[in-house]
Parts: C-alpha cells; structure tokens; sequence
C-alpha cells in the first residue's frame, strides 16, 4: 500500500491524483536538473519514480530525495531510469535502408557540407548508425554529425562507441568487420559485457554534446534530424512544441526522421510533408 502523501493514480481514468509530496519532488529535481517531469507522461513517469522510491526503501518522494542529495550513485541511476536509454544499432532496420536510399540523396547531391543531428541519441546506436549510412551512401561527402542527450553519463559511454551483441543484431558480418572490432570485454558496460567497438575512423564523425530538448535552444540549418523513441515518453502539447521547434531548425527541404511509434498526425499543420512513413520533409518555402 502506497504511504497517504504519495501521488496515487485513478486505476480508472489512468491518471494521477497528484498530491503536494510528488509536486514538491518535480519541482525540486527541476531546479537542480532543469528537467521538467510534468512534460512527461504523469502515470508513467509516476510508475517509473516509484519504483526507484520503493526499491531503496522509502515512504514517499521527499524522503527519496533527500536520499538522493546523498548518494551519487542513486542519482546516476536516477538520470538513466529518467531518460530511458533503450537503443539499437539500426533499430527497424528497413526504414535505415530507405533513409539511405530514398531520402539521402536529395541533400547528398547538393554541393555543401551536410548537417545532421541525432537528438536523444543515448548510449550512441543511433549517432554511429547515421554515420556509417554516410560512409555507405556517400563516403567522401563531408558532414557534420551532432549527437545530443540529456543525461552526461550516458554521454560519455556513446563516446567509447562501446555495444553488446544484441545491439549488433541487425548488422551483418560484413559490416561487422567493416566498421566495427570485436573487443570483447567482460563488465565493461554497466551490469553488461561489451562485444564490439566502432572503429575510431566513425567514432570521430560524431560531436557528442549535452543538450534538454525540451528546454535547450536549437541550432538550425539541419539536413537531417534523428530523433526515434524519444518523444513516445512526453505529453501531447510537449510533443507537438517539440516538432514545431524540430521543423524550424531544418533547412527548407530537410527531413526529420522518427521512431516507429512516433507517427505525426498533424504534420501538414506543422509545415512537414511526408515522403515515406515516419520521413518527415520540411516543405520548401
């Protein structure tokens, strides 16, 4: 049974019946993160929060935080179980494919540095997926490739370019051998064994940098924006003021690539046409 000051949820209408002690706790991990948890789905993230509460044994958020301010190491699983980073290399490996030969060419074949962006880009699938689809599509087209996320530990694991067998599972051998080296080290990711690491050559395409994607200005005159199973996580307004924002920062012409559970209805309305599902292109002005 859940302590009185815990924000129960109506099993009902699947939402939250908010009380102080959990709005006190957003409001403190706001002001020591910059992490807005009521943009993200409430009976989610609540499920998501309490578990962390109940699995060190406190009576309620505010006493979770306090033990927070303590332990570091509680903290850093926090920011993980908050961020959710859950990737693959080549996640839906079919829509990589039409990425590479669909929807690269266009932008390809323009005489100018391409801009690319993986927002979200986790423990780092995503950034080295894009960047050997580059060297495949194009090796000698020069490029920048921006890699964000929220969390700073998770950011500097995407920097060792470090992966598991299951997260090569979509990658046949050939390219195994071609862009990455099989190191297999036993715990060298967290509770995991590592089995390949890229080759230092794509590690290098990637920029890898801290960013809130729900607080953060952008930078714009982007080619291609990666942003998959990311926003599956946020509110319906906090989604949709984040693909606005998405649209703005592609060039006219640029297209913003999302998740296979992440289809956007109102896309027209935001100013994107869609060329193939889950292909987002932002209309020429």
């Amino acid at each position: 049974m859940l302590p009185d000051t815990m924000t129960k949820p109506d099993e009902a209408s699947n939402v939250l019946i908010e009380t102080p002690d959990f709005a006190e706790f957003k409001a403190r991990m706001y002001n020591k993160t910059g992490i807005d948890l009521n943009l993200y789905k409430q009976p989610q993230m609540h499920r998501r929060l309490m578990g962390m509460v109940e699995r060190v044994g406190k009576k309620n958020f505010l006493e979770y935080y306090t033990y927070l301010e303590q332990n570091t190491g509680e903290y850093a699983a926090l920011m993980d179980r908050i961020t959710i980073n859950v990737s693959e290399l080549f996640r839906n490996p079919e829509k990589w494919k039409e990425l590479r030969e669909k929807i690269m060419p266009a932008s390809i074949d323009q005489n100018r540095c391409m801009n690319i962006w993986s927002a979200g880009c986790s423990y780092g699938a995503e950034p080295y997926s894009l960047a050997i689809t580059m060297d495949q599509a194009a090796p000698s087209k020069p490029y920048k490739l921006i890699a964000s996320d929220l969390d700073r530990s998770i950011l500097k694991r995407a920097q060792e370019g470090r992966f598991t067998q299951a997260d090569v599972k979509h990658i046949d051998k050939q390219l195994l051998d071609k862009y990455f080296d099989y190191t297999y080290v036993k715990g060298a990711l967290p509770d995991l064994d590592a089995c390949y690491q890229v080759k230092d050559y794509i590690r290098g395409k990637a920029q890898f940098q801290q960013h809130n994607l729900l607080a953060d200005k952008f930078e714009h005159g982007f080619d291609l924006i990666c942003c998959r199973n990311v926003v599956i996580y946020f509110t319906e307004p906090a989604k949709e003021a984040l693909y606005s924002r998405f649209h703005q920062a592609l060039r006219p012409g640029g297209v913003l690539f999302v998740g296979g559970a992440e289809r956007i209805l109102n896309y027209q309305k935001l100013g994107f046409d869609m060329p193939i599902p889950f292909f987002y292109r932002r209309k020429l002005e």
